[in-house]
């Protein structure tokens, strides 16, 4: 039996079992498994480097990692599902029933399950014997929250791009008071009455955060009725009392002038599955986190959030290229790797809304120069003592 075939099979079954499944199938691959593709959503997300053809949530709410192959490869998909118990809490091998059978009480022995495949469906479903787990598995569940579970969410963190988190709250206080608008009427009401010229950017990063729903017209989430509410018993009505807040802050922090402020927009972030990974990361490194320590335990621990939220484009697919390869220190230990990969406005818009938003201390100093002019050990990022 090929492998589109026992692909398509084990998508069935996982359904029947009422779990949520998320497949990885190259774009070259497309046509071959268009089935499948007609029933899943794709994911790109890694483990150790490698793509699991599944992986989402059981019916329990734990991570599962499936390697898919037919009657050949059995070899290299042993040792793939072997690499998946790294991120998920249980990883399986599916295959061609017969070709699998005998290789059964190897992988079961390892902790690895196995799915048998025959013409009529899944024939054999043997659960790992016990399940594994590291510290890779918070940061897949993160990942995983933000594609199947993240309907409240608008997506990564790479796209709370302003420094000022004051202008995520823009959004919320002109639907809050004009009711729902389309995109571009935001944007509109955003320029004209807070005077601001990046509505657009706004309104992405406030989806983002859950306070947007997804779709048009642009219309509050729970999260964002709740932050208006917070709004108006703080005094703040309309955008004109918005920007009048945004002006008190200047040389300042939203945590040093506005603490109300600042705590809403904390929560806010500390909501995202990503975001609050990260903070996770930088606590355990605080009180005084320096950026390459930070960068370390990000790509042991949390490699996903550092390839989404830390690299460009084509760091990350360095980056993963290098984990994949075993060569992973390079990425925090070579100055030529890390101020390749890394996205040169993560020293300072980043570094700008945790201080704002007083995670980071307001002593920590923000880089704005070329990213082959920065020293980590010249600006540590200093964790603020009230930040949780």
């Amino acid at each position: 039996m090929d492998e589109a075939a026992v692909f398509d099979h084990v998508i069935t079954a996982l359904e029947d079992r009422d779990y949520d499944p998320l497949i990885h199938v190259p774009e070259a691959h497309s046509e071959t498994y268009a089935d499948v593709l007609d029933r899943c959503r794709r994911h790109s997300i890694t483990i150790r480097g490698r793509y699991p053809d599944v992986l989402g949530f059981t019916n329990r709410n734990r991570v599962f990692a499936i390697e898919v192959k037919g009657s050949a490869g059995l070899l290299r998909g042993i040792g793939q599902a072997l690499t998946y118990q790294e991120g998920a809490h249980v990883s399986y091998l599916a295959g061609d029933a017969t070709a699998v059978d005998s290789h059964t009480s190897l992988l079961r022995s390892k902790g690895v399950g196995v799915i048998g495949v025959d013409e009529a469906g899944v024939s054999a479903w043997r659960p790992p014997p016990r399940a594994e787990s590291s510290t890779e598995v918070a940061d897949i569940e993160g990942q995983l929250s933000v594609r199947l579970r993240g309907g409240e969410f608008g997506g990564d963190v790479t796209t709370l791009s302003l420094a000022q988190p004051l202008n995520y709250l823009a959004p919320v206080i002109g639907i809050d008071g004009a009711g729902p608008l389309a995109r571009d009427e935001l944007d509109d009401l955003i320029a004209a009455e807070y005077g601001f010229g990046a509505g657009e950017s706004a309104i992405t990063s406030a989806q983002t955060l859950g306070l947007l729903a997804a779709g048009s017209p642009c219309r509050l989430t729970d999260q964002g009725e709740l932050s208006a509410t917070v709004l108006r018993g703080y005094g703040v009505l309309d955008l004109a009392d918005l920007d009048a807040v945004k002006r008190e802050t200047r040389g300042s922090t939203v945590s040093e002038s506005h603490p109300p402020l600042a705590i809403l927009l904390r929560n806010a972030f500390a909501r995202h599955p990503e975001f609050g990974l990260l903070l996770d990361a930088l606590r355990a490194e605080g009180p005084e986190a320096h950026f390459l320590d930070l960068l370390e335990r990000l790509v042991h621990e949390y490699p996903n959030v550092f390839l989404s939220a830390i690299c460009t484009t084509h760091g990350a697919e360095r980056a993963r290229k290098l984990i994949e390869r075993g060569e992973t220190e390079r990425i925090y230990a070579d100055p030529d790797v890390w101020r390749d990969v890394v996205r040169n406005n993560v020293l300072f818009n980043f570094v700008q809304q945790l201080k704002h938003v007083g995670i980071l201390a307001p002593e920590t100093r923000s880089h704005s120069g070329a990213i082959d002019e920065y020293d980590p050990d010249e600006k540590p990022w200093i964790v603020a003592t009230n930040a949780w």
